[in-house]
């Protein structure tokens, strides 16, 4: 019995592990489901108030071209090795990560990229800016990728990369580059298209760092139904960023002119029911429900709880979440929560580590001061 029992045992560990698969997921959600048709009642706003339009959030994009991350196993400090394109792909920068969480930026002579962008939080050093070899292109038989370069310290780094698939699929899915993060001072929405993970099967790869072969990481299970490399790559990434960190005055309707609004009229109080950020040819959509409510005109002591979600192009429900505000006499208190999120490692979601906090004041002279931060708490 005791044989037939772990034999038993034996092929259901067998059968769950063989028929574990990843599948790269456009979206988490079905944004209309999860926002439902929830709506505020007027009785929150005074009715002699002024109806100021003020709003808390802002904005940010860069330009990616292209972008491949190839993770190694064999090497004592180094993990993982990215090479990031400028769409003119004469700009171009290596980002190396470390073990031990510290991450380096090299970036060529042809950048033109805001810098911030290229160092999210404390942990990420720019080294310099130094000229490297490399090539980045993507034929019908799939990518051909190479890099030249030598590191601070004193690492020379040589890459091959070369596909020869027949039939090439891509796919569309939130980029995890936030589950690693200690701190950040913005959002990392980052959504890769045209991506995917590289096969083992009919895929040449040499990396070499000071003339030793390193070996290359594989995805534990399956992706899409294939042996992959933890080589994840796009051909065109959608660097979006939420909700820069600020501390200072803000104006009464301020409105950038590649934002759009769509707006629920309360019995005469405006509300954001949706907001869309124009960038790139591309469009990055945050949906409120309830819409997002006149915040000052709100009664004191007042709590509105709501879901949001937030969408890239044509495809909603990338990330759902939370949101709560507080009206509390000259102050209004707003969090945001995101909660789900695709992403291709099992766990906790990585965006439910974070939380976005911002206090807005009105001062005395009838203007308005924001104070907000984000955290994240694994």
């Amino acid at each position: 019995m005791r044989n037939n029992t772990l034999t038993i045992i034996l092929f259901l560990t067998i059968h769950l592990f063989t028929s574990c698969n990843i599948k790269l997921e456009p979206a988490i959600v079905d944004a209309n489901k999860y926002l439902g048709n929830k709506v505020n009642s007027p009785d929150i706003y005074h009715n002699d108030t002024d109806k100021v339009f003020v709003s808390p959030f802002n904005f940010g994009h860069t330009d990616f071209g292209r972008l491949i991350l190839i993770s190694i196993d064999n090497h004592p400090t180094i993990k993982t090795v990215e090479l990031v394109l400028q769409k003119d792909k004469k700009g171009a920068f290596v980002v190396i990560y470390y073990q031990n969480g510290k991450v380096e930026t090299y970036i060529n002579p042809y950048i033109t990229l805001n810098r911030k962008y290229l160092k999210p939080n404390s942990d990420w050093e720019i080294a310099g800016v130094q000229d490297f070899d490399y090539d980045f292109e993507h034929t019908k038989y799939g990518l051909h990728v190479t890099l030249d370069i030598k590191i601070k310290t004193d690492e020379y780094i040589q890459i091959k990369l070369k596909e020869n698939r027949k039939n090439l699929e891509h796919y569309s899915f939130l980029a995890p580059i936030g589950a690693d993060l200690s701190e950040v001072k913005r959002f990392p929405f980052i959504y890769l298209t045209k991506s995917g993970f590289i096969p083992v099967e009919n895929t040449e790869i040499d990396f070499k760092i000071n003339n030793k072969a390193m070996q290359i990481s594989k995805v534990p299970i399956a992706v899409e139904g294939k042996k992959c490399y933890k080589i994840a790559y796009a051909l065109e990434p959608l660097p979006f960023f939420w909700n820069e960190e600020r501390h200072g005055n803000i104006k009464t309707e301020n409105r950038s002119e590649n934002v759009d609004y769509e707006f629920t009229d309360n019995s005469g109080f405006k509300e954001i029911k949706k907001l869309t950020y124009n960038a790139n040819n591309h469009k990055a959509t945050y949906s409120f429900s309830p819409s997002f409510p006149l915040i000052f005109a709100l009664k004191n002591n007042i709590e509105i709880n709501g879901k949001y979600t937030m969408g890239i192009d044509k495809i909603d429900g990338v990330i759902g979440g939370k949101y709560t505000i507080k009206k509390k006499n000259e102050e209004i208190f707003i969090t945001f929560k995101p909660k789900q999120c695709w992403q291709p490692m099992p766990g906790k979601d990585w965006v439910s580590a974070y939380q976005y906090n911002a206090v807005i004041k009105r001062l005395p002279n009838d203007s308005y001061n924001i104070k907000s931060e984000w955290t994240i708490n694994r």
